[in-house]
C-alpha cells in the first residue's frame, strides 16, 4: 500500500447498468449458502472447505474414551492380581498370628478371650482389603468379558458376590477352628461382613482410587509390622528408661512416628498408582493418599461392632485388661486418622510438583503473541512488496525534491 499526498475522496457509486454496459468488467457473485445434499457441497466437503461430520464409530470411540477418563466405562485397573496375592498373604500372616498367641484350642478363660480381643482388628483389617482385592479381579474379569459395557448394578453385584464368597472362605474356618471363645458366630460374622463390605468397594465407579486405596493400606500394615518389630529400639531411641512413666511416653513418640511414616507411604504408593493408571485430576489424587487411612477407619467400625461382645467380656474380667483393650482402641484410631491425613497432603504435594507452573504457560503464550505480530508485520511487508510490483516498481523520489535547498539555490545562480 503506497500512501500518497493527494486527497482522497469517497469514489462515486456507480451504476450497475453503467458497469454491464463497459465491456471486461464482472460482478462478483454474492456468498450464498449450498444446499447439504447438493453436489457442490460434497465437493466442498472433499475438499475441506466443509466441516465434515464425524462417523458413528468414531463418535462412539470418542465417547467411550471420555467414559472411560470420567469412570462410567468399567475399564480394566492395572495390578489387580498382585494386589490380590499380596493381600491373601498378608490375610493367611494374620491368622497365622492370630492361632499362635490364642493357642490350637483355645476356651473361654479370660487370657484367652484377651488375646482373641487384641488379634481380632487385623484379622478384619486384612479380611477387608482382601475383599477389595479379589473384587477388583473380579471387575477386571467382567469388563473383559462383557466389554466394559457392565451397568453399574451388575459390577456392584459382581464386587459384592467376590466378597462374600471371600468372607466365607475366610469365616468358616475361624468358626470351625475357635468354637470355644465367646460370640464366635458374632466374630466370624465381621469377619466375613468386611470381606462383603471390601468386595462392595471395588465394583463402585472409580475403581482405580480403590485400587490404590488398598495398595497404600498394604503399606500401612507393613510399617505397623516393622515398628512391632522393631519396638524395642524405637522405645530406647526414644529415651524409654526403667520407670513406667518414661518407657509409656517413649512408646507414644514411637506410636506417633510410625503412624507419620504410614501415612507418607501411603500417599507416596497412592499418588505412584494413579499416575500409572495416567490420572490427571486431583481430588482422585487426594482420595487415593486418604483411602488407606479410611480403610482402616471403617474395619475399626466393623471391629467395634462385631467384636462389641468379646470386649464387654475383657472390660469386666479386669481393670487392668481394660486399660489395655481402651488403649489399643485409641492407638488404632489415632493412626487412622493421621495416615488419613498425611496421606492426603503427600499426595496433594506430589501432584502439585508434578503440574505446570502457570508461570510457564503465560510465558508461552506471550512468545506466541510475539511470534504472531512478527509474522503479522511480515505478511503486511510482503503485501506492500507485492503492491509495488503489480504498479510498476516503487514510486521513484523526484530529484529536485532530494537536492537540498543551498544546493538549488547554488545551481540555480550557476546556470
Amino acid at each position: 500500500i503506497i500512501m500518497t499526498d493527494k486527497p482522497t475522496s469517497t469514489p462515486p457509486v456507480s451504476d450497475p447498468t453503467d458497469r454491464a454496459s463497459k465491456p471486461g468488467t464482472v460482478d462478483a457473485p454474492e456468498p450464498r449458502e449450498l444446499p447439504e445434499d447438493s453436489p457442490a457441497a460434497a465437493d466442498l466437503a472433499d475438499t475441506g472447505a466443509v466441516a465434515e461430520p464425524a462417523e458413528p464409530a468414531e463418535r462412539d470411540a470418542a465417547a467411550e474414551a471420555e467414559a472411560s477418563q470420567l469412570g462410567d466405562r468399567l475399564a480394566p485397573v492395572p495390578g489387580a492380581g498382585t494386589i490380590t496375592v499380596l493381600a491373601l498373604a498378608w490375610l493367611l500372616a494374620m491368622l497365622s498370628s492370630a492361632r499362635r498367641t490364642i493357642g490350637v484350642s483355645p476356651d473361654g478363660n479370660p487370657l484367652t478371650v484377651t488375646r482373641a480381643a487384641l488379634e481380632l482388628p487385623q484379622v478384619i483389617s486384612a479380611s477387608l482389603i482382601t475383599g477389595i482385592a479379589v473384587g477388583l479381579v473380579s471387575g477386571n474379569l467382567l469388563a473383559r468379558f462383557t466389554r466394559a459395557t457392565a451397568r453399574p448394578a451388575l459390577r456392584l453385584a459382581v464386587g459384592a458376590g467376590a466378597g462374600v464368597a471371600t468372607g466365607l472362605l475366610v469365616a468358616t474356618p475361624i468358626l470351625l477352628g475357635y468354637g470355644g471363645l465367646p460370640s464366635i458366630l458374632v466374630l466370624s460374622g465381621a469377619v466375613a461382613t468386611a470381606a462383603a463390605l471390601g468386595g462392595l468397594l471395588a465394583g463402585i465407579r472409580h475403581r482405580a482410587v480403590i485400587a490404590a486405596g488398598a495398595s497404600g493400606a498394604l503399606g500401612v500394615f507393613l510399617v505397623g509390622l516393622l515398628e512391632r518389630a522393631f519396638q524395642p529400639n524405637l522405645r530406647a531411641l526414644f529415651g524409654a528408661g526403667d520407670s513406667p512413666a518414661s518407657v509409656l511416653v517413649a512408646t507414644g513418640w514411637a506410636v506417633l512416628t510410625a503412624s507419620i511414616v504410614a501415612g507418607l507411604v501411603a500417599g507416596v504408593t497412592g499418588y505412584l498408582y494413579l499416575r500409572r493408571c495416567g490420572s490427571t485430576r486431583w481430588p482422585a489424587y487426594l482420595a487415593a493418599g486418604a483411602m488407606p487411612g479410611l480403610l482402616v477407619l471403617l474395619a475399626e467400625l466393623v471391629t467395634r461392632l462385631g467384636g462389641a461382645r468379646l470386649f464387654q467380656l475383657v472390660s469386666a474380667a479386669s481393670t487392668s485388661d481394660q486399660r489395655v483393650l481402651a488403649y489399643f482402641h485409641e492407638a488404632r484410631l489415632n493412626r487412622a486418622l493421621v495416615v488419613v491425613f498425611v496421606g492426603a497432603l503427600v499426595a496433594i504435594f506430589l501432584i502439585g510438583r508434578s503440574l505446570r507452573p502457570a508461570t510457564d504457560s503465560n510465558d508461552d503464550s506471550a512468545e506466541d503473541d510475539d511470534s504472531a505480530e512478527d509474522d503479522g508485520s511480515t505478511e503486511d511487508a510482503g503485501m506492500a512488496a507485492a503492491a509495488d510490483s503489480d504498479a510498476g516498481g516503487p514510486a521513484e523520489a523526484d530529484p529536485a525534491d532530494s537536492v537540498p535547498a543551498a544546493d538549488a539555490g547554488r545551481g540555480g545562480r550557476g546556470g
